[in-house]
């Protein structure tokens, strides 16, 4: 059974009622869900018990994506000052714009359990990197 993600449940997850980012959210779902499914083990994408499961971490994943991309657009975290009127920025303006909202995230953390063996391990990209004198005398 293959991940089902529907522009609606990205929307809704968004928190997007207007039709304005229709084609970029369908965008985002042509071209993440075959990435997120070809990380999960074939044991788990076959499970139908596990569809429901794997379609919401999927859709959290690219409306954590989609948004993230909305905060990087030019002017969305700045601010705008007349007198005493300020037009500010986004609350998200100082968060880690890769998962401004903690969609990813928490999407990838429920997929933990399924993923395939390669892509379950950690990476250095994932946690802290320290140089120490001893580390350093190997290079």
């Amino acid at each position: 059974m293959a991940i089902v993600v529907t522009k609606e449940a990205v929307k809704r997850t968004a928190a997007i009622s207007s039709s304005t980012y229709d084609a970029q959210i369908d965008a985002l779902i042509a071209d993440l869900t075959p990435v997120i499914e070809y990380t999960l083990s074939a044991e788990a994408v076959a499970d139908p018990e596990l569809t429901a499961v794997l379609s919401r971490s999927a859709t959290e994943i690219i409306a954590g994506e989609f948004l993230a991309q909305r905060l990087r657009e030019p002017g969305a975290t700045e601010a705008f000052e007349a007198g005493s009127v300020r037009v500010g920025e986004s609350p998200q303006a100082h968060a880690d714009l890769r998962d401004p909202y903690g969609l990813m995230r928490r999407g990838w953390a429920r997929l933990a359990p399924f993923l395939k063996p390669v892509y379950a391990k950690s990476t250095t990209r994932d946690r802290e990197r320290r140089v120490t004198e001893e580390s350093m005398s190997s290079w």
